[in-house]
């Protein structure tokens, strides 16, 4: 399997994609707005967060060797030195930067009770009954939702920022994967006092923004990247 070739031709698409949202937000790439428009907001975020998980993907095949490389530096390392070099990676991912830094690690799955979806139904489905002088009304008015509303932009050109930078350097984001690994695979072995923690970087099941219909190149290009990750931690590493 050449691995260069298969994360050479998934990065190019990604970086057209990602150009393509820049240009659907009427800026050149590498520009910021205060807002956009409701209806291009949510066009470029249905686009986002697909694209996300592929360049994930893409970080973790990357750092396979890398982590074998740092992880034997580590082999070694006492409980003390690896929680102090825990707590720097920490301290270090909080600083605030110049530039937004990428996430290497995939957001958990978000289970809620089924409660609290039949207390959400019944809310919404309360009658549209009015008492005059006792419930006026009982049912909230709906908002005039236009499709050309201003909407803050400020988070999603940090994201669009971060992902065109990982793109553009990604042996700097596996050297960052391939740490923070080592740094886990270190701690479980060397039995460093429990905490949670995460020991993979990406979520089991489906990544996330995989929609069922393709309809987006981003779609084809996410499920290419995840199948390679796949192939990868199924092939022997003799790396």
């Amino acid at each position: 399997m050449d691995w260069q070739l298969a994360i050479s031709r998934n990065r190019d698409a990604l970086l057209r994609i990602i150009a393509a949202l820049f240009a659907l937000a009427g800026l050149a790439e590498g520009q910021t707005a205060a807002t956009l428009p409701r209806h291009i907001y949510s066009a470029i975020l249905h686009v986002l967060r697909p694209a996300e998980s592929a360049v994930r993907r893409l970080i973790i095949i990357s750092a396979r060797a890398l982590i074998h490389k740092f992880g034997d530096s580590l082999q070694n390392s006492s409980p003390d030195v690896l929680k102090t070099k825990s707590q720097w990676w920490t301290e270090l991912s909080k600083q605030s930067t110049k530039f937004p830094t990428f996430p290497l690690i995939d957001p958990l799955k978000r289970f809620a009770p089924f409660d609290e979806h039949v207390h959400a139904r019944a809310q919404r489905s309360i009658p549209r009954i009015s008492l005059p002088g006792i419930f006026d009304p009982v049912f909230r008015v709906p908002l005039d939702l236009s499709a050309d509303d201003p909407i803050n932009a400020a988070t999603i050109f940090r994201r669009l920022m971060a992902i065109k930078r990982a793109l553009e350097n990604l042996s700097a984001q596996a050297r960052r994967l391939a740490r923070w690994q080592a740094h886990s695979n270190a701690a479980l072995q060397n039995k460093v006092p429990f905490k949670p923690r995460r020991v993979s970087p990406y979520r089991p099941g489906c990544p996330p923004g995989t929609r069922v219909k393709r309809k987006h190149e981003v779609d084809h290009v996410l499920r290419e990247c995840h199948l390679l990750m796949l192939d990868m931690f199924a092939e022997p590493n003799t790396s």
